[in-house]
């Protein structure tokens, strides 16, 4: 059986970003990367205040 170990997300814009943030959130076992161009999309990722605006719901 094939099992998911690494996932590479190209563009950490409105979409990819958090998109991978819930991805390595839900799925501690697989390591997310992410890659963008815009080198200050990336230091915001990596800094302390997220660049997420909308409230985030989930409901299981």
């Amino acid at each position: 059986m094939f099992q998911i170990k690494r996932i590479c997300c190209i563009g950490a814009g409105y979409v990819g970003g958090p998109t991978c943030s819930v991805i390595a959130e839900m799925c501690p076992d697989i390591t997310v990367t992410v890659v963008d161009v815009n080198e200050s999309r990336i230091k915001a990722w990596n800094s302390d205040t997220l660049p997420i605006y909308e409230v985030l719901c989930f409901s299981l």
